[in-house]
C-alpha cells in the first residue's frame, strides 16, 4: 500500500502537461491509466514524489485516421480491442488488446501507458514493431517520431526525455490483401506471456516480419522475406524456425522458463503467428 504522501498533478490539456514537463519533468512521474504504476507503487518499488495524471487530458483519447492509424496515449485497452478502425487497418493490434488482463485492466490500461512500462512480456511491443508504428512524443515547441524498435531500448527503460509525453502511437494501415497475427504463450489466460509473436505478410509474401516478445528485453524482429518469397513450405518455416531460435539470443530464465525453452519457444511461436497470419490473407 502506498503510506507516503506525494503531489498530485492534474492537467486538463496536452498543451498544460507539456509545460509541466519542460518545468518539472525530472520530478514527475506519469499516469496514464496506472494498471502498471500503482502496483509498482504499492509495492514500494517506485516511490515517486509528484505524479502527474493524464486521466483529465481528453484531446488525447482519440482513433483517428488519417497519416496512419493514429491512436491517442489515453485510448483505453478496451477500445483499442473494439474501434473499428482499429479493427480494419491494425486487426493483430486489436487481438493483442484482447489478451491483456482482465476486464477491468482492459477498461482502465491504455496502449501508451503499457508501451512506456517497457515490460518484455508487453503484448503490444512485438505488435507495433512488426507492423513499423512510430511513437510520437511532444515537448514544449517539439514534436519527434521515434520507430518502435527505436523508442524501446531496454528492460522498461525507453527513449522518452524527461520533458517529454508520449501523445500518440502512429501504426501504419495493413494493406489489402495483406496478413497478420498475434499469439502469445501463457500459463493462464489473463497472464504475462511468457512468448509472445506478431506476424505481418505483404500480399504476394513481399515480405514476411514475425517480432517475438518474451525472449529478451525488448522484442526481437526477424525477417524471413527471403525463405518465403515463393511462398510457404517446409524449408520457409524451418528457415523461420532457425531463425527465430538464433534472435532469441538473449532470453533468460525466471520462475516461469528457462533460457532455452524460450528460444526453443520463440520459434514455435512465430512459426504460428505466420500461419495465422496466412489464413487471413
Amino acid at each position: 500500500m502506498i503510506t507516503r504522501e506525494l503531489e498530485l498533478l492534474r492537467p486538463s490539456t496536452t498543451a498544460e502537461a507539456v509545460a509541466l514537463l519542460a518545468e518539472r519533468g525530472e520530478d514527475i512521474t506519469v499516469l496514464a491509466g496506472g494498471m502498471s504504476l500503482l502496483p509498482m507503487m504499492n509495492l514500494g518499488i517506485v516511490q515517486p514524489d509528484v505524479v502527474m495524471s493524464l486521466n483529465h487530458v481528453t484531446d488525447l483519447a482519440a482513433v483517428t485516421d488519417g497519416d496512419g492509424l493514429r491512436i491517442g496515449a489515453m485510448v483505453r485497452h478496451k477500445e483499442v480491442e473494439t474501434n473499428p478502425l482499429v479493427s480494419t487497418h491494425a486487426p493483430m493490434l486489436a487481438e493483442a488488446a484482447a489478451k491483456i488482463g482482465d476486464v477491468q485492466v482492459r477498461n482502465r490500461g491504455t496502449l501508451a501507458g503499457s508501451i512506456c512500462h517497457a515490460d518484455p512480456a508487453c503484448d503490444y511491443s512485438p505488435v507495433i514493431v512488426a507492423a513499423g508504428a512510430e511513437v510520437e512524443l511532444c515537448s514544449l515547441g517539439a514534436t519527434r517520431r521515434l520507430p518502435a524498435d527505436e523508442f524501446l531500448i531496454d528492460l522498461m527503460f525507453t527513449a522518452r526525455q524527461p520533458d517529454e509525453l508520449v501523445t500518440a502511437i502512429i501504426v501504419p494501415s495493413q494493406p489489402d490483401g495483406a496478413g497478420s497475427a498475434y499469439v502469445r504463450f501463457a500459463r493462464v489466460e489473463g497472464s504475462f506471456a511468457i512468448v509472445n509473436a506478431a506476424a505481418l505478410i505483404e500480399p504476394g509474401f513481399a515480405s514476411t516480419r514475425v517480432a517475438i516478445g518474451g525472449v529478451g528485453p525488448i522484442p526481437v524482429l526477424v525477417d524471413a522475406s527471403d525463405a518465403f518469397a515463393n511462398g510457404p513450405g517446409p524449408a520457409a518455416f524451418e528457415e523461420l524456425n532457425a531463425r527465430s531460435y538464433d534472435a532469441a539470443v538473449y532470453a533468460s530464465s525466471d520462475i516461469h522458463s528457462d533460457a532455452e525453452y524460450r528460444r526453443h519457444m520463440a520459434g514455435v511461436f512465430a512459426r504460428r503467428a505466420v500461419q495465422q497470419a496466412i489464413a487471413t490473407m
